[in-house]
């Protein structure tokens, strides 16, 4: 048996990042996602009026850290799993659901307030 040098030729590489996106879906799932970031988003504003904003921000960030993991996590399930199987696929979706609704409350609850807060001086 004789080997040679070279083996097998390298795989095309993969398309840039920008042309792999799926547009459509992502738009699809931040509108689906936006009637279920309100509570979230009410949440916020009840711990940043009665507690913190610092407390509010940490109340945003750890859950969303969280499902950020889980999400990453579906994603690699599904799109490791056989292509007949459906559950992989829809875990993946509601996580990724999920981290949008968390990302648009922290953004409808936190950011603006946070900027007048800095400029201003006022603590609440």
């Amino acid at each position: 048996m004789t080997v040679t040098p070279g083996g097998l030729p390298d795989p095309p590489p993969d398309p840039p990042w920008w042309r792999r996106i799926r547009w459509g879906y992502h738009l699809g799932l931040a509108a689906a996602a936006f009637p279920c970031s309100g509570p979230w988003a009410r949440a916020l504003t009840w711990v940043r009026a009665d507690g913190s904003l610092t407390g509010a921000w940490v109340a945003a960030v750890i859950p969303l850290a969280l499902v950020a993991v889980w999400d990453n996590a579906a994603r690699i399930q599904a799109r490791h799993s056989d292509p007949d199987l459906w559950m992989p696929r829809i875990r993946a979706t509601i996580a990724r659901l999920t981290l949008y609704a968390g990302a648009e409350a922290t953004a409808l609850a936190l950011p603006l307030t946070t900027i007048v807060y800095l400029m201003t001086g006022v603590n609440s």
